[in-house]
């Protein structure tokens, strides 16, 4: 794709970005000899309309390729080892390519080496320090640290990568407000990112701490993402929000029912509004009439259009993936775009990663949790193959 350095930066009169956007009368018509278009606000906001109403190719833009795979089916082997997981709740990935892997089952985090060998294993269940009554995820810290949530201590145990605890912090997440699992995003100005628990799920608020020298855990801010009211939480395919942390500390956050997110500075500043020009699914017909059946609902109280964006994150180095549900296979594709919104394609995969635990976005690869018709579970690790 080349960057659409060539189009006419634009002024629009309409105050918000929710608004139907008009142009000032200053404004040229936009140069439509580019696959992305770029508009500046009023109010200095960058606007990038990515043009794709009608793809046309089936075929992908980049292919995923999996490289490495840890897991045992626990009908293989006369005892479990450590590759038999019973229940992932969480993944994260270190600066050296380690993987640690945290189980519910044991209440315990096994390290690989970026080869895929088994390194260690730590925790386990109990009440005593780098102990869980209920472990439900993990983080990596930039600064060397992995943190755990248990939800049942309310305590978030930092852990050097050979399992020695460092530090211990108080947190008030309780597991009705938490759900099986845990997401943390961090960020390499060293904050931590997670949904606000006194937040219902339909608010999007977002709490940001610092890690302090003492490596506990420090509330400074709470983001306020858009949000709709509570109804849109008990409707399948309805509006759900979406955010992500970036690298450089900003917030990514969107829905999911729009080819559209935003960029929020760690100053608050919305400063990116990126739009894919691609129709939403209508939500209509049989579909429709089965899904109100279902759930004995109206037709009038299901939304119009089907739930387009399921799963988004921001990766270490910037670029943005968005997983689209909505396409002719049997799965769905990510849709990749940069980090100055720029839409850069679709991508395949071979398998289908849970949703939960959050899969975790390194440069170019993406470790994730999928299963077998048996309902084993592996960690993977795939390579993005014809991205720069």
């Amino acid at each position: 794709m080349q960057p659409a350095s060539g189009s006419r930066a634009s002024r629009y009169a309409a105050s918000g970005w929710i608004l139907a956007l008009a142009l000032s009368s200053a404004c040229d018509a936009f140069d439509r000899d580019y696959d992305a278009w770029v508009d500046t606000l009023a109010s200095g906001r960058v606007r990038v309309y990515n043009r794709d109403l009608l793809r046309s190719s089936p075929e992908p833009d980049f292919v995923l390729v999996e490289e490495l795979r840890l897991g045992e089916a626990p009908d293989r082997l006369v005892a479990k080892g450590p590759e038999v997981f019973g229940n992932v709740v969480g993944l994260a990935v270190d600066e050296v390519g380690r993987i640690y892997v945290a189980d519910e089952t044991d209440q315990g985090i096994r390290v690989f080496d970026p080869q895929g060998d088994f390194l260690r294993h730590f925790g386990r269940q109990g009440e005593a320090p780098g102990e869980f009554q209920d472990l439900r995820g993990i983080a990596w810290h930039p600064s060397g640290v992995l943190l755990a949530m248990d939800v049942g201590a309310r305590l978030v145990t930092a852990f050097d990568s050979l399992g020695t605890v460092l530090a211990t912090t108080g947190h008030h997440e309780e597991a009705g407000n938490l759900g099986p699992f845990w997401r943390a995003d961090t960020d390499t100005l060293g904050f931590v990112h997670e949904r606000d628990p006194d937040s219902p799920t339909w608010a999007g608020r977002v709490v940001k701490h610092r890690l302090l020298d003492d490596l506990t855990l420090a509330p400074v801010d709470t983001i306020a993402l858009a949000s709709r009211g509570p109804h849109f939480d008990t409707i399948p395919t309805n509006w759900k929000p979406l955010w992500s942390a970036g690298p450089d500390g900003s917030m990514w956050h969107g829905n999911t029912n729009r080819f559209l997110f935003l960029k929020v500075t760690d100053r608050n500043d919305t400063t990116l509004v990126v739009e894919l020009r691609r129709p939403t699914p209508r939500l209509e017909g049989r579909a429709r009439d089965s899904l109100g059946a279902a759930w004995g609902l109206p037709s009038s109280a299901l939304p119009r259009y089907k739930a387009v964006l399921t799963s988004f994150h921001v990766a270490r180095d910037g670029r943005v993936w968005v997983w689209n549900p909505h396409v002719a296979l049997t799965w769905g594709r990510w849709e990749v775009f940069d980090g100055n919104g720029y839409h850069l394609g679709q991508a395949a995969t071979p398998v289908l990663l849970a949703a939960e635990p959050r899969p975790v976005f390194g440069p170019g690869t993406i470790t994730g949790v999928t299963q077998d018709d048996t309902g084993a579970q592996y960690v993977v690790r795939l390579r993005v193959r014809g991205m720069d």
